[in-house]
């Protein structure tokens, strides 16, 4: 029906969209922007762009008004009128960003959503002029709120380890043949027996499934190689569901511009050179829906090692680094070779991990930010002694720069983790790389839809504005030429794709590096400085209709 083009790797797994009631349109996600088609066919309606990225939506009974996140804060939520191409803040004089994964109720005049309460998760029920009708605390983690044709609100409450379809949120379970856990979003059949959800199968990706509400057999309706859920419903029954395509592979070009060639064949990203400029530290695996949804953070990524040799591009990794059953992702090398740091969500955190090279020793955290702070894509200064990396600011919460000080000898830690203060640049640090051992190269986002990169002294201070720029790809990464007088950053060329760009860290114009029609992401240049790693991608999500 229709096809959702992401705007890069990181932090666009999830393009909301959804079947309007009447079946005449569909409406999805890319980014902040909303697309509304028609389904038989025709020009979508254009409206206004969100504050930020999208990634709830609802429609009403009348199939003209959306419900959809993406506000700036502390805006939250917003109506968007679709045949008038307006949007208006839910609740113009209030604050509505407490509401997570908000629906509309069936007959307009209420919203479900969740809420965070000092005891816990609690479902609340909202009229559209903010009077509470309901507020009911839920034992467990509550997911994917959903009416059903009588009125109630259904959800997915998670406890003890099951993920179980509860009606109304919190109350009977609705048992499944055979009995599997299932993840949301939900949705229900017109007449309210049947309700549709995802399974995880053997793969551990998603197929929808159709599942009797008051007992009887389910049945898995879809089999494709890659996630399939988020169900919509139309009022005669037509389901539409959505798709995950998501690809990416290293490839290498010439710093001063060239043809772009391949290094694996295989799902692989994040790139980082050993310092011998022979192997290329990945990361490989999938984003999988059943994992981040049910088990976070546990998602299906590893970090591993592939020789650099364009003529045989890699076939697997020649080396697994570390292999967690959580996320671990983007090795870097010490500048000696004798350690590897990596990222991993290892242990319920989100941090930086260091192991070394030789040797089966179990890896060391030298980071304590914690779950949820997400630490970023970690580098190894020059000198060897410190490690920087990106993360959640423990007063400000936005996006911030850190160094560790770190014996590359020994490996033991001799500074901890340092927030490094910044001057006359505002928004979120999305990464950072080494100039020299004592300066820094910083991209910041700037919502919604800039960048700027600036440099800073590694004890942080005053930022020195290299180049700004427009872009809806967030988290693309740098990269610094080992002389430390070039700086290479991706953005979106004259012919529609993110490109590679490369720029003197002095000032001056920017140089397109890369020409071919395919998107790149997350730079690093060799240490012999005459090439540049980065990730090739492409997302999409994809939407599509059957009638059960």
């Amino acid at each position: 029906m229709a096809t959702a083009h992401q705007l890069g790797p990181v932090g666009y797994r999830d393009p909301a969209g959804a079947v309007s009631p009447d079946g005449n349109w569909i409406a999805y996600s890319e980014g902040r922007f909303l697309r509304v088609r028609p389904i038989a066919g025709g020009p979508p309606v254009d409206l206004p762009a969100g504050d930020a990225q999208i990634r709830f939506l609802s429609w009403d009974l009348t199939s003209r008004y959306l419900l959809t996140d993406g506000a700036a804060p502390p805006g939250g939520w917003v109506i968007v009128d679709v045949p008038a191409r307006t949007r208006r803040p839910l609740w113009p004089e209030h604050d509505s960003s407490s509401l997570r994964q908000a629906v509309w109720s069936n007959n307009g005049k209420s919203i479900a959503a969740i809420v965070a309460t000092e005891t816990g998760e609690a479902l609340r029920i909202v009229s559209l002029d903010r009077k509470t009708v309901s507020s009911s605390p839920v034992e467990g983690r509550i997911s994917s709120p959903a009416w059903t044709p009588a009125g109630q609100v259904a959800c997915i409450v998670s406890a003890n380890g099951r993920a179980r379809v509860t009606i109304p949120c919190g109350g009977a379970v609705v048992h499944m043949d055979p009995d599997v856990d299932v993840y949301g979003p939900l949705a229900f059949s017109p007449d309210g027996a049947t309700v549709y959800g995802g399974v995880a199968n053997k793969s551990g990706t998603l197929d929808l499934w159709e599942i009797p509400v008051h007992g009887g057999r389910s049945r898995r309706l879809t089999s494709f190689s890659s996630d399939t859920y988020a169900p919509s419903v139309t009022a005669d029954g037509a389901v539409v569901f959505k798709v995950q395509s998501y690809r990416t592979f290293v490839a290498v070009a010439p710093a001063g511009g060239g043809a772009a060639q391949p290094l694996a064949t295989f799902q692989s990203e994040t790139p980082s050179w050993h310092p011998g400029g022979q192997l290329l530290g990945i990361t490989y695996g999938t984003w999988r829906r059943v994992l981040d949804d049910a088990k976070y953070p546990d998602i299906a990524q590893d970090v591993g090692v592939i020789g650099v040799d364009p003529d045989r591009p890699a076939i697997t990794v020649s080396r697994v680094v570390h292999n967690s059953a959580s996320e671990d992702q983007s090795l870097c090398w010490s500048p000696n070779g004798k350690w590897i740091a990596f990222h991993s969500h290892k242990d319920q955190s989100d941090d930086i991990w260091l192991r070394p090279v030789d040797g089966n020793v179990p890896p060391v955290r030298v980071s304590f930010l914690g779950r949820g702070a997400e630490a970023g894509w970690q580098r190894w200064s020059p000198d060897g002694k410190w490690i920087l990396f990106d993360g959640a600011s423990r007063t400000t919460h936005h996006g911030a720069a850190y160094v560790i000080g770190v014996d590359q000898e020994t490996g033991a830690v001799t500074q901890p983790a340092r927030e490094l203060p910044v001057r006359g640049v505002d928004g979120d640090v999305s990464h950072a790389e080494w100039v020299d051992s004592r300066t820094l190269v910083i991209l910041n986002e700037q919502p919604p839809d800039h960048d700027v990169i600036y440099t800073l002294p590694r004890e942080g201070g005053d930022a020195h504005v290299v180049h700004r720029f427009a872009t809806e790809h967030h988290a693309p990464g740098l990269a610094v030429s080992p002389d430390g007088r070039h700086v290479a950053f991706v953005a979106p060329s004259s012919d529609g794709f993110y490109q590679l760009f490369r720029m003197p860290i002095a000032g001056g114009t920017p140089t397109q590096v890369t020409n071919d029609p395919s998107n790149k992401t997350q730079p690093a240049w060799s240490p012999d400085g005459a090439r540049i790693a980065f990730t090739v991608w492409s997302y999409d999500a994809q939407f599509w209709m059957l009638r059960p």
